[in-house]
């Protein structure tokens, strides 16, 4: 699988189309269910084909930050702790832009190794900030209950409390990486057949 531009290969409603899916699937089928599949969030998979697949560089960050947040607003509680989505919303943002900068860099050849390499990539990135974020903000050290201790120690604590959701999100962003970009494939594959059915 592997792809040596960066233009639209078919109308960009389709990769609107893939983005909103993916989303909605977080939204009401992933994140807030009980199965096995909690949390295993295409949140990555979403960043890293925008990134790679819109042409405007505007909206290769700002529309699935958009789909990010209306996704996160339908998972939301009424009420949160702080106001607004959930406590150190900030810095996974902050990590899904980063995500898209890293679909940036794989646009120009896309393929199993880019796809991966940029897919673990971005788990790392939101495992670091994230977690940093949650030690940053005082968040609770669940084996004490007590707030994380604001040194070193207390960092790396939080990094190791919070490894296996990185584990987990780099597998499933991987994974959703390879169906996003699969379709992708697929459709693409679809056009140029009618395209030269036509000529």
């Amino acid at each position: 699988m592997k792809e040596q531009n960066r233009k639209t290969e078919y109308p960009w409603i389709y990769i609107v189309c893939l983005i909103v899916t993916l989303a909605l699937w977080r939204a009401f089928v992933v994140d807030s269910s009980t199965h096995l599949l909690a949390n295993f969030t295409p949140i990555g998979a979403i960043a890293l084909f925008a990134g790679a697949k819109l042409s405007n560089r505007k909206m290769r960050y700002l529309f699935p930050i958009a789909v990010l947040l209306v996704s996160d607003i339908l998972m939301s509680p009424s009420e949160t702790s702080n106001g607004f989505l959930y406590s150190g919303w900030m810095w996974t943002y902050l990590a899904f832009i980063a995500t898209v900068f890293f679909g940036e860099r794989i646009s120009k050849v896309i393929k199993f190794t880019t796809i991966f390499t940029a897919s673990v990539a971005s788990a790392l990135c939101h495992w670091i900030l994230a977690d940093f974020g949650v030690w940053f903000g005082g968040g609770i050290n669940i084996l004490t209950g007590m707030p994380f201790e604001k040194n070193i120690q207390g960092l790396l604590v939080c990094y190791s409390l919070g490894f296996p959701f990185f584990l987990k999100l780099a597998i499933s962003t991987i994974i959703y990486s390879f169906v996003l970009f699969g379709l992708n494939r697929i459709i693409n594959r679809t056009f140029e057949k009618k395209a030269l059915a036509l000529e």
